[in-house]
């Protein structure tokens, strides 16, 4: 094949991408796993909202009231609140209580302390513990039923205590700089899956490149491919048919990411729910054409990693423990998010977004939340190209030494002498 192409002008490495394209192009999952990626980000949006509005945020809950005033105010603002609560015995048994949550009959329990509302430790022990929205409500109330007893104790005027109670609307906006801003919490989340979607594609699609060359080093093709092409075109043919399929993937995901964000609204309508007042960080072209520059430049500087270490073992079991270390390298990024999220001006955030290991992973999330400058983001871009193109040569080295090489693997100085081959 690669002869016919190369008889019809073509040169050798855009024949070995044109077969890498294809071959996975024609693949059904490719076509199931590329459809995933916009239902899943539909869902991501909706179901949340849906399952919020429809499911059933009750709780059954009893309570022990050892002060003997708090108990009916308390269960009475419960009920208000959607929660099924019911007064119990001040003397009822813990234990008994324990066995009811086992028994699926509650939730959970309230056990008011003797000196309430002055003084003692409001103690809730249920199976939805960990459910922070039931939680926070259930303080809400507590506080709120509190705070009513402390005003009757110091006879304070019922309007005053009223107005005491009265709750406090905030607001946080992300801006830096412009006047609407968005929701803090939805600017973090957009950013959070720019940077999983980045972190995962570069992951799995470089790792598709290691997976090529062993499979094909371990089969032999290899040595009929190199009869017809020379390794440096095997490596680059492979590196860019496998990322085109992967840019494919990833500018679909972006460009319905970017419709469900911008049509949020109008999509949450379509299913009779009112998207509020969560408004979301606009994303645009230019957005669009970060998180694609971030993928190859990306893709390109770990493809060329996974490429030397596919030439350098001769199996996929030596393969899984040679690409470790760089498997830990991808992790870093990962445990960094929230230092960037939290800071994206700030000094580590800058470092983090600059370092080739971890820019091509970052730097999106970092710029759609508004936290770099034009010229960090293009030096970014030219450090994270520039490293890019010193990998690639070196592994293009490696490669055309170790794509012919079995038995075991090279040792550190053969490595350098391969590099200086």
């Amino acid at each position: 094949m690669i002869a016919a192409r190369k008889r019809a002008g073509l040169p050798d490495w855009m024949v070995i991408a044109r077969r890498e394209l294809l071959e996975r192009l024609r693949t059904p999952w490719f076509i199931i796993v590329t459809l995933l990626g916009p239902v899943m980000m539909i869902a991501l949006v909706v179901v949340p909202v849906v399952l919020g509005r429809v499911g059933d945020q009750t709780a059954r809950i009893q309570i022990v009231d050892r002060s003997g005033r708090l108990g009916e105010p308390l269960r009475v603002a419960l009920v208000a609140e959607r929660w099924r609560a019911e007064l119990v015995a001040p003397d009822t048994d813990e234990q008994l209580l324990l066995g009811r949550i086992r028994d699926d009959r509650i939730d959970g329990f309230l056990i008011i302390p003797a000196a309430a509302p002055t003084a003692g430790t409001f103690v809730y022990k249920g199976d939805n513990g960990s459910a922070e929205p039931i939680m926070r409500s259930l303080n809400r109330v507590i506080y709120g039923v509190v705070l009513a007893a402390r005003g009757d104790a110091l006879a304070l005027p019922a309007d005053k205590v009223a107005a005491l109670l009265a709750p406090v609307d905030i607001t946080t906006r992300h801006t830096t700089g412009d006047d609407q801003g968005s929701s803090g919490l939805a600017a973090f989340l957009v950013g959070y899956v720019v940077m999983f979607v980045l972190y995962l594609s570069i992951v799995l699609y470089a790792a598709n490149v290691l997976r090529s060359v062993v499979q094909e080093k371990t089969n032999r093709v290899v040595e009929i491919m190199v009869a017809a092409a020379k390794p440096r075109a095997l490596m680059l043919g492979k590196i860019l048919g496998v990322g085109s399929v992967g840019l494919i993937q990833v500018t679909v995901w972006a460009v319905m990411g970017v419709v469900t964000i911008n049509q949020r609204g109008a999509l949450l309508g379509a299913f009779g729910v009112d998207a509020g007042g969560w408004s979301v960080p606009p994303m645009d072209a230019v957005d669009v054409g970060v998180i694609l520059t971030y993928f190859l430049l990306g893709y390109f500087f770990y493809a060329a990693i996974f490429a030397a270490i596919g030439a350098m073992v001769s199996s996929e079991q030596e393969a899984q423990q040679a690409q470790t270390p760089v498997m830990m390298i991808l992790i870093i990024p990962m445990l960094c998010v929230q230092l960037v999220a939290n800071d994206p001006r700030g000094a580590v955030a800058e470092v983090l977004t600059q370092v080739p290991f971890s820019s091509a992973i970052l730097m999106p999330m970092r710029w759609s939340l508004g936290g770099a400058s034009t010229v960090s983001l293009v030096v970014s871009m030219l450090i994270l190209a520039g490293s890019t193109f010193l990998v690639a040569r070196l592994a293009a080295r490696i490669y055309r030494v170790g794509i012919l090489m079995y038995g075991k693997r090279p040792s550190l100085r053969e490595l350098v002498r391969w590099l200086r081959y």
